[in-house]
């Protein structure tokens, strides 16, 4: 009876086992583009949604996400400091599209310009993305 037992312990442990090993790469895999530019900006996080601010020209575009899916910003709203040594800029982004919000500068930003952007999404949830400009 003990055999039995512990034979039953070691195939149910075998079987649990191989069903980890199954799920763990499929888990990988729905985050190998988690972090990674969609629309040719940088990225960053903030808690449960990502930021992809694209910089051209004058326009400042911010793209939001979670977990690579699109997330409506009716609703939303976005506020950014933008720092370049002892320049302070501040811009608010409206919406332009479905998950994107846009700014516009009067100037350009240089290069290596620090952005912390303060969004608001719909569901009332918020945070701040940082970003280093391109």
């Amino acid at each position: 009876m003990k055999n039995n037992q512990e034979n039953l312990i070691r195939r149910f442990s075998l079987v649990a086992l191989m069903t980890a090993c199954m799920i763990a790469p499929s888990a990988a895999l729905a985050h190998a583009d988690h972090g990674k530019p969609m629309y040719g900006g940088v990225v960053a996080e903030a808690g449960s949604f990502q930021g992809e601010l694209v910089v051209k020209a004058m326009t400042l575009t911010l793209h939001i996400t979670i977990h690579g899916e699109p997330v409506v910003m009716d609703g939303g709203s976005a506020k950014a400091v933008v720092l370049n040594g002892n320049n302070r800029t501040e811009l608010t982004f409206t919406p332009v599209s479905s998950n994107s919000l846009s700014a516009t500068v009067t100037s350009a930003l240089p290069k290596g310009s620090k952005a912390v952007v303060t969004v608001k999404l719909p569901n009332g949830r918020s945070g701040a993305l940082r970003f280093t400009l391109p």
